[in-house]
């Protein structure tokens, strides 16, 4: 119960510095084409901002972590992450599929290459813009930064830049914390603890995966009644805030969401739904890219982490061991909330050198 407590305050910190107002910067809300997951176009929106006292450093796309009301999407308020950047570096923070001008659109949870094309086509938008204010920047170069569900969303799109962008993106490097980079493993995780810490998350995923992938699932053969109800009355109308979800939903225990085919693989609606989520991650148990990165990759992950659990790191690790371009940075840094803030103070410390 202290833990729980401790992690709350955390979270309700972090989310309160969201808020506070920022410092003056040019903000520039952007909508550009892109695709969705059946590959037909739709636009898309983000915000770019650029420091108004000081010459820029460089460009930073910031992919952005989980949300769940649209007031809390990057073109309706600056995200945590940019407090720490926007100072010194434009930031391109795009709106994913189902915020921003698409709130009425389904959220595809971790879909992690129609994301990573999302954020790419938002970089390409932008070289554009920029150049119309001659900022005096090498617009084909960027970092990418991103914890949590942006730090999955930083390494999706860190490979698809380099497999099919490469001549149009060079990334400077790339900075990825507390990322679920094998999907797959955070569901087997939960089963294994039976609890869920942010209960949300259980119907975004399962809803998000089917959307994502077109697999047209049952999903009452794996959601609970209870479950379904969370979805539709606070998240599916993006009017609630993650923090205003938590405390709506106080039961942790994972039989409360999940159904018990819901916790069975070997059943065919869930079943389906594994290799949704399997398809979403870049490297896993028996998952390996045959893509390895080019650019300087930095790789954070608390061990202490209840949220994402450090086995998606180490399967990272796993897949790309020996290469002399990543640097791991695993260690005793607390739980997922309070990690963020070391987490982005590195990359500061790493961009200013």
């Amino acid at each position: 119960m202290i833990r729980r407590l401790l992690a709350l305050s955390s979270l309700l910190l972090a989310l309160s510095l969201a808020t506070m107002a920022a410092p003056e910067v040019q903000k520039h809300v952007l909508h550009y084409p892109s695709i969705d997951q059946r590959g037909d176009s739709l636009t898309l929106s983000g915000m770019v901002t650029i420091p108004t006292d000081r010459p820029a450093k460089g460009i930073i796309l910031i992919p952005h972590y989980t949300l769940q009301a649209d007031k809390e999407a990057p073109s309706n308020q600056l995200i945590y992450d940019a407090k720490f950047y926007k100072e010194d570096f434009v930031l391109l923070m795009p709106d994913y599929i189902g915020y921003g001008i698409t709130r009425d659109s389904v959220h595809p949870y971790l879909a992690g290459e129609l994301t990573a094309r999302n954020c790419i086509d938002m970089v390409l938008a932008a070289q554009a813009m920029l150049d119309t204010l001659q900022l005096g920047l090498p617009l084909d170069s960027i970092y990418i930064a991103g914890y949590s569900q942006g730090g999955f969303s930083a390494l999706w799109t860190l490979r698809v830049i380099e497999e099919s962008f490469a001549d149009r993106i060079h990334v400077k490097g790339c900075f990825v914390g507390a990322g679920p980079y094998d999907v797959a493993v955070t569901y087997d995780e939960t089963l294994t603890k039976k609890k869920i810490m942010m209960p949300a998350l259980v119907p975004m995923m399962v809803i998000g995966t089917d959307v994502a992938y077109n697999l047209h699932l049952d999903r009452s053969e794996i959601l609970t009644p209870a479950a379904e109800k969370l979805y539709q009355r606070y998240i599916a109308n993006k009017d609630y805030t993650i923090l205003q979800i938590y405390f709506k939903t106080p039961n942790h225990s994972l039989r409360h969401w999940l159904t018990d085919a819901g916790m069975d693989k070997t059943q065919p609606e869930t079943q389906r739904m594994y290799e949704g989520l399997k398809r979403s991650s870049i490297v896993g148990d028996s998952i390996c890219p045959s893509w390895t990165p080019k650019a300087p990759l930095y790789v954070f992950h608390s061990t202490q982490d209840e949220v994402v659990t450090i086995r998606c790191a180490e399967h990272l690790q796993r897949c790309f061991p020996t290469l002399p371009n990543i640097t791991y940075d695993f260690g005793k840094y607390g739980n997922h909330i309070p990690a963020s803030r070391i987490f982005h103070k590195r990359v500061r410390e790493m961009l200013n050198e």
